[in-house]
């Protein structure tokens, strides 16, 4: 739960620093928390960081901030598949495999089970989206459901692609209907800042209390 111009695509999360002719400082991007680091350096670089899956990107001093915008909306699906990766990786070395809680719809996953899911909410999505394109007034270009192991869902504004994780199958409809409408939004807001809350309040009143329901059932 990841995107105008770089004012309401981006949000400074923190305050700016300088240490040794470095500065770091925080943005909001498509949904991803952006650590940027500014240096004495020629080129632009994109890395997701063990062991949690951060996103940081390394630009000369005198890189636009549109710049590293666009960087994180068409690497989008890249830094998805990389964070997925960690993750698994860390979760991998953290248990033996014998044994999953399946109270955390997160986890557990198998040819099956993916199949499930899927089969269950390609059944329930054509009624949703008709429902909210028509009061959100925008439609996706395209939905992916796949297991993601960082977030509930994301969006690409850039190209209208919305990605839900299979995982939604298997919480309550109304979960799945609040992350499609918080995707759906961040067609108009990219960020998660006073505009994109004003619209979800008045879409969804008490969003903020299903995202915390959400994240009973497996937090990121």
């Amino acid at each position: 739960m990841p995107r105008n111009t770089p004012q309401s695509t981006s949000r400074n999360k923190a305050k700016k620093t300088s240490r040794n002719s470095t500065q770091i400082f925080e943005l909001d991007i498509d949904g991803f928390q952006v650590t940027v680091i500014l240096k004495r350096i020629k080129n632009m670089y994109l890395r997701v960081k063990q062991p949690d899956g951060h996103v940081e990107v390394t630009a000369p001093y005198y890189v636009k901030q549109s710049d590293i915008v666009t960087l994180i909306e068409s690497r989008a699906q890249w830094i998805d598949n990389a964070r997925d990766r960690i993750l698994l990786t860390r979760e991998r070395k953290q248990h033996d495999g014998s044994v999953h809680n399946h109270e955390n719809v997160l986890t557990g996953w198998t040819q099956q089970r993916e199949k499930e899911a899927r089969a269950i909410i390609n059944k329930k999505l054509p009624a949703l989206l008709e429902k909210w394109g028509c009061v959100i007034d925008r439609q996706p270009s395209h939905i992916t459901l796949r297991v993601m192991k960082t977030r509930w869902g994301s969006c690409t504004p850039a190209t209208g692609r919305i990605r839900l994780n299979l995982a939604l199958a298997f919480v309550p409809e109304e979960l799945l209907e609040y992350v499609l409408v918080h995707e759906l939004t961040h067609l108009y807001e990219r960020g998660h800042g006073a505009g994109f809350q004003r619209r979800m309040s008045m879409y969804i009143p008490d969003w903020k209390n299903k995202r915390r329901a959400l994240n009973s059932y497996g937090s990121y």
